[in-house]
């Protein structure tokens, strides 16, 4: 076990002690090659560096291109992917007649996806991730990436409609009861067929109810009389929906409700 233990030290040093001499190396050729060799080892730390160390003195070369594509990559498998979009964008800049610059604006367009962030947070970078890959798919419809990039798109759509539902839901959660009715009407205008829009139709009717509940009296016709609107509205579109028991509750309450007005 202890032999085992000094021969990988032994390894490691070794490795470092032929990773610090390439930086040593005049020109770039072997850099380059041992650049390339540390990527295919998937060791992308050590490749990005020398990439980058690289970079300046092959520029105006034939050689910038792999440099500069291999570089893009070695920060996107580290996943600084702030800094792998920029490169992919760069590289489309510089290289638009390169056989690989699908690949670079596909990886450009995921970079961005992958730097996307949780539903909760601001979704400025999914928008534009949606942008960049939709342009993608525009450019390049049958492209083997194509399919793929469809589907990255559908997951940020959700992760959007996510936001906007869960932020119009928050409203209902603290009881501003008005302002969520107009916030799910606005989701619902927004991201119509959503997967949330059966919950929003659901929130509206309670939300409304519970307002008709606490109001006074002289309004509270009007109010249930909505109720029983946007009940009719939601059951025909939802008529299986898994809400319908709630919502069924409220509408008969209140038009057990309306039963008393139209008695007085």
């Amino acid at each position: 076990m202890k032999n085992k233990l000094l021969l990988i030290i032994v390894l490691i040093s070794l490795s470092c002690s032929d990773y610090r001499k390439l930086f040593k190396t005049d020109g770039y050729e072997e850099k380059l090659q041992g650049a390339l060799k540390y990527y295919e080892e998937e060791e992308y730390y050590k490749a990005s560096t020398l990439f980058e160390d690289i970079k300046p003195l092959v520029k105006g070369t034939e050689k910038s291109e792999i440099v500069d594509f291999y570089f893009a990559y070695s920060l996107y498998h580290q996943n600084q992917y702030i800094l792998s979009a920029n490169y992919f964008k760069e590289f489309i800049e510089l290289y638009s007649r390169s056989e690989r610059v699908i690949e670079a604006e596909y990886l450009y367009g995921y970079s961005l996806y992958k730097d996307s962030p949780n539903f909760d947070l601001d979704q400025s970078s999914s928008f534009k991730a949606i942008e960049s890959i939709q342009a993608f798919i525009n450019k390049y419809p049958y492209s083997q990436y194509s399919k793929d990039a469809g589907n990255l798109i559908d997951e940020l759509r959700v992760k959007i409609e996510k936001k906007y539902f869960y932020n119009a839901k928050q409203y209902y959660k603290t009881k501003k009861y008005k302002s969520a009715i107009i916030a799910l009407k606005n989701f619902q205008i927004e991201f119509p067929g959503s997967i949330f829009d059966e919950e929003s139709y659901y929130l509206i009717i309670s939300s409304q109810y519970l307002i008709a509940k606490s109001s006074f009296e002289n309004l509270q016709k009007d109010r249930f009389t909505q109720v029983t609107d946007f009940y009719i509205e939601f059951i025909d579109k939802y008529p299986k929906s898994t809400f319908i028991k709630e919502a069924e509750k409220m509408y008969v309450e209140s038009l057990n409700f309306l039963g008393t007005f139209a008695d007085n």
